[in-house]
């Protein structure tokens, strides 16, 4: 049995997630209405030098050219990572 202040934050914890869930679902259907969205075509920019891999480093220059220069590039490492199902330190077009 948990405590309550540990059942509190767990919950806490559960509805932040299912909130970051729904906005991404939200912006996955966004993009399914954009007509001239091609997934592969946006990657391919963001793959600059054809390599099939989209490093942290890639990210980072690719949102510095659309004019966010807010982005760390430790924030670009951490999303990497976070997709990066085969652990190679890059980003496939499936992945």
């Amino acid at each position: 049995s948990l405590c309550h202040d540990t059942e509190h934050k767990l919950k806490n914890v559960l509805v932040a997630v299912g909130e970051g869930e729904r906005n991404s679902e939200s912006l996955r259907q966004r993009l399914c209405n954009i007509r001239d969205f091609a997934p592969h075509s946006a990657f391919q920019r963001i793959d600059r030098d054809g390599c099939g891999r989209i490093h942290s480093h890639d990210l980072l220059n690719y949102l510095r050219d659309q004019h966010n220069h807010s982005a760390l590039e430790s924030e670009t490492y951490a999303l990497v990572k976070f997709f990066d199902s085969d652990n190679d330190g890059a980003l496939s077009f499936q992945e």
